[in-house]
């Protein structure tokens, strides 16, 4: 299990992963807010927009803590590789990190329906100064999009092609205990979520009804999005967030 490191520019904390982390956290004295993009950004125009965004608030690159993205298609795992690098080439000819250990989360899904016709920014998460200053207030924090994927094995998969009703409530339990551990990680209560997005072409009724009513989400509401996690073979992602604002650009 990675321990969280300060990325002290951007206000936030995070969880390293590979080539985005696996969560962020809000510092002491700042928050995370999230904007939405009416449309989705092609990605060197979303990141430059993301850019020309921050500056207008006032904010460093720095602050940027994680974007979603979408795909046109779910990718062999070589070419997700070949896709990452060339997405830390661009964050950093935008201006933003592009040395590891690599800060910024992300989530990452390719739709079933009318997918992009190239990777786009669907959204974006950063740092801002607390606003409610003499309010006590629970940590903002967002969850890098969890898929079934062992990561202690490269090429692993929990519950392997089992999509029957089961098979997807045990792919969602382990990856509700792995997002609880990201969040226990960061400093963050998983009782402070504002938001949880769900990720998967199959019925997911049986899910909700069992894995996610029992971790309380069910109480902030779900958002599912017919789609395929961003590598071929997986079949079920959820990411979770807690922000003090969201709106739409």
């Amino acid at each position: 299990m990675n321990t969280a490191a300060i990325h002290e520019l951007g206000n936030f904390r995070f969880i390293p992963g590979g080539y985005f982390s696996n969560g962020v956290a809000a510092l002491a004295g700042s928050e995370l807010h999230r904007v939405r993009f009416l449309r989705p950004q092609p990605l060197e125009a979303g990141f430059r927009k993301i850019a020309a965004f921050l500056q207008q608030r006032g904010r460093p690159l720095a602050a940027l803590a994680a974007c979603e993205l979408r795909s046109p298609a779910a990718l062999a795992r070589s070419d997700f590789d070949q896709f990452n690098r060339k997405y830390i080439e661009l964050l950093a000819s935008c201006g933003f990190s592009g040395q590891p250990p690599y800060p910024i989360g992300r989530s990452n899904l390719a739709p079933l329906y009318s997918p992009p016709i190239e990777p786009s920014v669907f959204a974006f998460t950063y740092t801002a100064p607390v606003e409610r200053k003499h309010e006590v207030r629970p940590v903002d924090f967002f969850i890098s999009g969890k898929p079934e994927n062992i990561e202690s094995e490269p090429d692993g998969i929990f519950g392997g092609a089992d999509v029957s009703s089961d098979g997807l409530k045990s792919k969602a339990a382990y990856i509700m205990q792995a997002l609880r551990e990201r969040v226990l990680q960061l400093g963050a209560e998983w009782s402070s979520i504002t938001a949880s997005q769900i990720y998967t072409v199959h019925p997911v009724e049986a899910v909700v009804s069992s894995v996610f009513a029992e971790s309380g989400l069910t109480n902030v509401g779900l958002t599912l999005f017919p789609s395929y996690p961003p590598v071929q073979g997986m079949e079920f992602e959820v990411d979770v967030r807690a922000v003090s604002r969201e709106l739409v650009l």
